[in-house]
């Protein structure tokens, strides 16, 4: 509104501070605004503040503490400004008015684009490596050829030669292959990566996941499937009994699911049972243990779930248009999922809604007052409660025209207002203070495990109300999450939650993704004992696979009441911290003080910034990943930032350095292994590259120092550049990586590409490579005239011997006998190429007179062969016995842990047959035995 009057379609550029604005259901805010009024008002803040629920706005005034100065303190953070709608967030519900108190890059959402603006991305680790690899050659080769041009023209060979051999020299002895081999290994990496759902906007973001010592992850679309679901429910009618359902997400013909229900046993009871008097369990108390079966509609119980399941549906706005679109609130929406898997039909067609009281942050539950279409209810439960009647008048029902109230919301409000609950058979009967007791106890164990609560009721009137029971629900973790968490903590790279979330949300799926507890045993260690009946297992032994069925049926296990959670309490309360936390401690204090913290809820984008900032200040190699604006400057920040393709803004994905297209953490795994392969194939290609390169300059050198003519000529030198740094050399990038370096330790930033094992390893093949030519160089020079044959022998023992030397450069490990000849077709193709092409050269007559050859005979290139072959026994040698030197650390790492374990355990034998002769000895046993007992009373001694 402006000047008195009320304007649509009000450009949202033209808007200033003062102006009064009005939303309504479904509009998209266009500034920061103070609401003055409004009616049931709730705000989408997902993209923003990663809050995944609907947040309630309302003018009321908030309290912000005053400093002793009588200044303001911090702003409050961004989830607790009640009164502020911000730009960019979606209207959900209700209406209201409200003042414009910020536009364009002063609004939150401005100052994340102000932000972004304002950070500078960072250089790979592999740009850094290669741009100092490249200066250092080029230094290093210019000064080598620089020198030995001078060593020749000093000891008298012609000027013009001297100058044609250096520049063929300078040429060659650059590898100017090696930004083509890494664009193309980068390449295929990134289609590789395409086939997992990964869009990689950065070719360098693939090889840089491979040094990723820490991935911090967002919570809401990434780690979770982003659909609520109805997971555990709870009835007074079976007060011994947890209900729950399987299946993840919306689609029901995807996920399936089903209703099940638990009960506790003891294992003294069960051996009883089974005629065993004998077994015990070592403690006093018997150990409790919850089997599971699938409730139908024959089971005494699902008269009382019914009614739960129908009030939960009968009080939602949530629906499912013809092409299969879920429409509504996401809560309502897993209610009524959670419906059909319990096979309730939705009642609602049955049904004619009369008034509704939508849910308020005061009432904190919602109302409606249906009426039956056909005079007849769908369910015992709500028949029985129609044909109550007056307790002033036993004649006349509360209910005249068999109407109910359907309530849904905080289980405290609800049990407040109710004075019975449902029984097994459908009939209200009183609810009791114990019975009140028990509901909130189990509501507040739910909570603790991270579920949403909602309490339902139904009756003739407000007054009347009859409890039906509580519903838990969840934003479940995706499929997979577990294993790759796990995947991830084994090869050496910490994974950390980062969420707008409360606390007890954060840490719960924290726990069950892995990140807080240590990952989950295996679905095969379960036992089956009956075709419809699982074990439920026990705190700390979920997988995904299963926790769909029975992990929120023993509730007790993940309670924070249970005696075996007190001591997970205090160690997980040092591992989350609140973005409050992180403001009080300061920017210099930061690194040291988030060292083991793997949660941190409640943050802003301000502290994703920061948390970036100070892991990467204490040396770590960050992935961030986030789809909302708010974490759009942390990504940028970041070494590899990772955005969600399908529930990611375009602000984050244009910030980002990798596009999840199916918003699935398990695709980092794939790209981590990728990058590590990346890096160890350049590698590999630089070791081949290097040997071929000393091995030209130092053969060039010798016949300089000793005044020999020069074994190759110009063109030939080129051509042994060319086809050397072209398909061999290429193809040795698209390498497959041994199993061992995926699962190897991420690479640390400050290990340099050219190691002292690599060197080694291309120095010891140019020096044998360069013997060999110079040997059959010398043998051909019989008569002190170079010939075309001279030449043409000493030119097809040098590309031979580079040939066997590709092959023995596709593993740094493994021998020649141990690669698959076909694991890798394109390099297969590239020697068959270089093969075809040297044969051309050699047989050709056009490009002998160009290449200055001629043809050999087959004896001559049988002696080549034998000779080049020698190559592979070099490899074979440094690879078995000298592994110290020639290794770049992989099997060396491994052959001493093998070594070490073995000397441990030898020791522990030597340990423990000294400490068997010591208790054996009659004169030293009971004297060690009073010192341990004295130092150590848990010792028993006999």
């Amino acid at each position: 509104m402006r000047d008195g009057r009320a304007h649509d379609h009000f450009p949202a550029k033209e808007l200033v501070v003062g102006d009064l604005i009005i939303l309504t259901t479904g509009d998209r805010v266009p500034a920061d605004v103070r609401i003055i009024d409004s009616v049931e008002m709730s705000v989408d803040e997902s993209s923003l503040t990663g809050e995944n629920s609907p947040v309630n706005k309302t003018g009321m005034a908030l309290t912000v503490l005053m400093t002793y100065g009588g200044g303001p303190m911090a702003p409050p953070p961004l989830t607790e400004q009640k009164n502020i709608v911000f730009m960019g967030t979606l209207v959900v519900t209700g209406r209201g008015r409200g003042l414009v108190v910020a536009v364009g890059e002063r609004t939150e959402f401005g100052k994340v684009a102000k932000e972004l603006s304002e950070v500078e991305s960072r250089k790979s680790p592999l740009q850094i490596k290669i741009d100092e690899l490249g200066r250092l050659l080029a230094y290093a080769s210019s000064a080598g050829i620089a020198v030995m041009a001078l060593i020749g023209y000093l000891l008298g060979r012609p000027f013009l030669e001297t100058v044609t051999v250096a520049v063929s020299l300078a040429v060659a002895a650059i590898p100017e292959g090696l930004p083509i081999c890494v664009t193309v290994t980068l390449a295929l990496g990134v289609l590789r990566m395409a086939r997992h759902n990964a869009i990689v906007k950065k070719l360098t973001a693939v090889e840089t996941l491979g040094c990723a010592t820490v991935v911090a992850s967002d919570k809401t679309g990434t780690l979770t499937q982003n659909e609520m679901t109805a997971r555990s429910m709870y009835s007074l009618a079976f007060p011994s009994l947890c209900f729950g359902l399987t299946g993840v997400g919306y689609d029901l013909k995807k996920s399936g699911g089903y209703l099940v229900r638990s009960t506790s046993t003891t294992e003294n009871e069960k051996d009883l049972t089974r005629g065993d008097s004998t077994s015990s369990t070592g403690s006093d108390s018997p150990s409790k243990r919850r089997r599971s079966a699938k409730v139908s509609e024959q089971c005494m119980e699902f008269n009382a779930l019914a009614a739960l399941f129908s009030t939960a549906s009968i009080c939602n706005n949530a629906s499912v248009s013809e092409d299969g679109e879920h429409i509504g609130q996401p809560t309502e929406m897993a209610l009524l999922v959670g419906s059909a898997k319990a096979n309730v039909p939705d009642p609602r067609p049955m049904y004619h809604r009369v008034a509704e009281i939508p849910f308020s942050s005061d009432r904190k539950r919602m109302e409606v007052k249906c009426r039956p279409v056909g005079g007849t209810h769908t369910c015992t439960a709500f028949k029985l409660s129609a044909r109550r009647y007056s307790s002033s008048n036993g004649d006349v029902p509360i209910s005249s025209d068999g109407s109910l109230y359907f309530v849904k919301g905080m289980p405290e409000s609800i049990l407040g207002e109710c004075q019975t609950h449902t029984a097994a058979d459908g009939s209200s009967v009183p609810l009791t203070e114990m019975g009140k007791s028990r509901a909130l106890a189990q509501s507040r164990r739910m909570a603790a495990c991270g579920l949403r609560v909602l309490a339902m009721a139904y009756g003739p009137s407000l007054e009347t109300l009859s409890f039906a029971g509580i519903i838990g629900l969840e934003d479940p973790p995706r499929e997979g999450v577990v294993e790759s968490v796990n995947h991830l903590e084994r090869s050496g790279v910490k994974v950390i939650m980062v969420t707008g979330d409360s606390k007890e949300t954060a840490v719960a799926i924290a726990k069950r993704c892995g990140i807080l507890g240590g990952g989950s045993k295996s679905p095969a260690n379960r036992n089956i004992e009956e075709p419809m009946m699982a074990t439920i297992p026990t705190k700390r032994s979920i997988s995904i696979e299963d926790s769909s069925e029975d992990e929120y049926l023993d509730l007790d296990a993940y309670s924070p009441m249970s005696s075996d959670n007190s001591m997970d309490d205090i160690e997980y309360g040092q591992h989350a911290l609140s973005g409050s936390q992180l403001d009080a401690i300061g920017q210099h204090n930061l690194p040291d003080s988030i060292i083991g913290v793997k949660v941190f809820y409640r943050v802003a984008p301000r502290h994703k910034l920061a948390l970036v900032r100070a892991l990467q200040h204490k040396g770590e190699v960050v992935a961030m990943t986030g789809d909302g604006v708010n974490d759009a400057t942390a990504l940028k920040a970041a070494d590899i930032g990772i955005a969600m393709g399908k529930g990611g803004t375009d602000v984050a994905k244009e910030a980002a350095d990798v596009v999840l297209a199916d918003d699935d953490f398990t695709t980092i795994t794939h790209a981590v292994a990728e990058g590590k392969g990346i890096f160890f194939n350049i590698r590999n290609f630089l070791s081949f590259q290097l040997s071929t390169s000393f091995a030209a300059l130092g053969m060039e050198s010798v016949a300089t120092i000793f005044s020999l003519p020069s074994p190759l000529n110009a063109m030939q030198i080129l051509w042994i550049n060319i086809i050397m740094d072209g398909p061999p050399a290429q193809s040795l990038g698209v390498e497959p990586v041994d199993d061992r370096i995926l699962r190897a330790p991420p690479r640390k930033v400050a290990d340099p590409i050219v190691t002292r094992a690599l060197l080694t390893r291309a120095m010891s093949s140019a020096a044998l490579i360069m013997f060999l030519t110079l040997k059959v160089f010398s043998t051909e020079l019989d008569d002190g005239h170079v010939t075309r044959r001279d030449t043409t022998m000493t030119f097809m023992t040098f590309v031979n011997c580079d040939l066997f030397n590709a092959y023995a450069c596709r593993s740094a490990d493994k021998c020649f006998y141990e690669i698959s000849p076909f694991s890798n077709p394109s390099f297969l193709w590239a020697m068959a190429f270089s093969v075809a092409g040297q044969f051309a050269v050699i047989y050709l007559p056009p490009l002998q007179s160009v290449f200055q050859t001629e043809a050999l005979s087959m004896g001559d290139l049988f002696l080549i062969v034998c000779l080049s072959s020698t190559v592979l026994l070099l490899d074979t040698v440094r690879k078995k016995y000298l592994l110290q030197f020639c290794s770049d650390g992989l099997k060396r790492r491994l052959r001493r842990r093998h070594i070490g374990k073995k000397a441990t355990k030898g020791h522990g034998s030597k340990r423990r047959r000294k400490q068997q002769n010591i208790r054996s000895s009659p004169q030293s046993g009971s004297s060690i035995s009073g010192v341990r007992a004295r130092s150590n009373p848990k010792v028993t001694t006999l």
